[in-house]
């Protein structure tokens, strides 16, 4: 084994010695699936570096270590004083007499890639910049509009244009988590990179249920939040199972992958189509992929036989980035925060088709950091566990700007 070699099995085993630390503190205190998500991050991007130079996050090794030296300073009290733009403690009622720290431009914009690289809204959605807390964006309520013929010598009629306004109102935004008092001894890639991965993993998560299902009750699960997702949202279009609300399609099951999407599809106008997709939860994707079986319980649709566009596909390693399949010619995105599978729910959303262009996704732009040396986290007194808090602050919004571009489908009443 020569000495290249010999350097890179090191390095890979620190770093993957590093990333089960990590893990280790963070899952007792942050959801264990967010924690794995966001290794499977960290570990990509170690792999992105070494093919290409560089990662997601667009961030050299040098920003890396500046950041993750930022974040230390706040843990001493930016004494060194590397990082010098402190929040407005006056302006920011939320937070502590400590107030918060701005991270650099360059951080801020890392973790927003990151996170839309895991999160389908923010994927997807149209984004907004926002300058101040609220943004009014226009969307024409009227009917499609056509013009008409004139005669010799005749006025035509003047068509009048009808607009409504959505309004992105900036929230704030937190994730809190522990981290060892000894893990922050030296500012390394890997620390900037987890602290990046976490953040991004999070704000994509919270805004995926936000997005799709914020607001309101949804299949008997309250998802309280400041904005309205796109199955609470008003005026969106409905169907139910079978075209009919009483048709008896009380269940997840009986979705019919033939008649059920082609009548879906024909809900919304062709404009909208381009950049269409379905949504749901993997179990329900499952179910639904699995219909019209032959006795041999191989399903019909992956046979052919159908226009082209028309038949069903699977992919295993598909999910809320890339499609785990395709439905009536439509990607299929799965979503953890959408219903799972029921056997029975009668009356109850649990699938979305539509284009989430129609959405806007309010970026307000500082991203804050700030420390706590005492206080509880996940139940557990930090300053007795030789750790310390780390808290993310961000203000966005969320809005679906156009609910005819969204067709919300049901199980039926009875």
């Amino acid at each position: 084994m020569d000495k290249k070699e010999i350097v890179e099995v090191v390095s890979k085993t620190v770093s993957d010695g590093f990333n089960d630390f990590m893990e280790k503190q963070l899952v007792p205190t942050m959801e264990e699936i967010s924690v794995k998500t966001a290794r499977t991050i960290v570990e990509q991007a170690l792999v992105e570096r070494s093919v290409k130079g560089r990662d997601i996050s667009g961030m050299t090794t040098d920003q890396k270590i500046a950041f993750a030296k930022q974040v230390q300073a706040v843990f001493r009290g930016n004494r060194d004083g590397a990082l010098k733009v402190k929040a407005n403690e006056a302006l920011i009622e939320e937070q502590d007499n400590r107030g918060g720290y701005l991270v650099e431009p360059e951080v801020a914009a890392a973790i927003l890639r990151i996170a839309a690289s895991v999160g389908t809204i923010l994927k997807q959605a149209q984004n907004w910049p926002m300058r101040t807390d609220e943004l009014g964006i226009p969307n024409y309520t009227g009917s499609f509009l056509t013009g008409s013929y004139i005669g010799v010598d005749l006025p035509g009629t003047v068509t009048g244009l009808t607009f409504g306004q959505a309004v992105l109102i900036a929230r704030k935004w937190q994730l809190a988590f522990t981290v060892g008092n000894d893990l922050l001894a030296d500012a390394s890639v890997q620390l900037a990179d987890w602290l990046m991965a976490m953040a991004g993993e999070a704000l994509a998560n919270m805004v995926d249920q936000q997005g799709f299902v914020g607001g309101g009750t949804v299949a008997g699960v309250n998802y309280a939040g400041p904005f309205v997702g796109i199955m609470n949202t008003a005026n969106v279009n409905t169907y139910f199972l079978g075209n009919s609300s009483t048709s008896g399609s009380t269940s997840y099951a009986k979705f019919d992958p033939v008649k059920d999407t082609t009548n879906i599809i024909a809900q919304l106008e062709e404009s909208i189509l381009d950049g269409a997709a379905f949504y749901m939860h993997r179990t329900v994707w499952a179910t639904v992929s699995q219909v019209l079986a032959s006795t041999s319980g191989i399903p019909y649709l992956f046979l052919g036989g159908f226009a082209k566009g028309s038949e069903l596909d699977k992919d295993p390693y598909g999910g809320p980035i890339v499609p785990a399949g395709h439905m009536g010619g439509f990607p299929v995105y799965t979503n953890r925060w959408l219903p799972q599978q029921s056997t029975t729910a009668a009356n109850t959303p649990f699938m979305i088709f539509g284009n989430l262009k129609a959405c806007a996704f309010g970026d307000k732009g500082d991203l804050r950091v700030a420390q706590f040396e005492s206080g509880s986290f996940g139940g557990k007194e930090i300053a007795l566990a030789d750790q310390r808090g780390i808290v993310y602050k961000h203000r966005h919004a969320f809005v679906v700007v156009l609910p005819k571009a969204f067709v919300v489908i049901s199980t039926s009443v009875s």
